[in-house]
């Protein structure tokens, strides 16, 4: 009987100690499931910042516009309408450039294809866009690596 009893207890040790390598397994799976998730807010909060400051200089180049055909363009600026047009447009450029890395990350670690026209996330094996229509996978719109 004594044997059975610790043939018993070995055996639930060896169960115990197979359930806490799978336990530890788990737990670092959804440990790196959460570390992705929160990569991928991140990302998203630092997309939607890049796009609203793109809206913002988007009214600037706007407001520069209307100044300058309106003759109300003030005098005592040092750069002229057009030099404060093209500052704003490079700032644009470079914000998007930043924005579609970012973009492109996120799709990469989504298993997504963003659509480099709207932006909307669309299958990878998908052809054309769902929301806008777009060719996803034409020469001008290839998905960085």
């Amino acid at each position: 009987m004594e044997n059975n009893v610790k043939r018993m207890i070995s055996d639930m040790a060896l169960r115990a100690s197979v359930m806490a390598e799978g336990a530890k397994d788990v737990f670092a799976d959804a440990s790196r499931v959460a570390m992705n998730k929160a990569d991928l807010a991140k990302l998203n909060l630092e997309l939607v910042r890049l796009r609203a400051d793109c809206e913002s200089l988007f009214a600037e180049i706007g407001r520069t516009f209307y100044l300058m055909n309106s003759g109300s363009w003030p005098m005592h600026e040092e750069e002229t309408p057009e030099q404060r047009i093209e500052t704003l447009l490079c700032q644009v450029s470079e914000k998007e450039m930043l924005a579609n890395n970012i973009s492109d990350r996120i799709a990469a670690m989504s298993g997504k294809l963003t659509c480099p026209s709207c932006g909307k996330e669309c299958d990878r094996e998908a052809a054309f866009c769902s929301g806008c229509g777009a060719n996803l996978h034409s020469p001008i719109y290839t998905e960085a690596d």
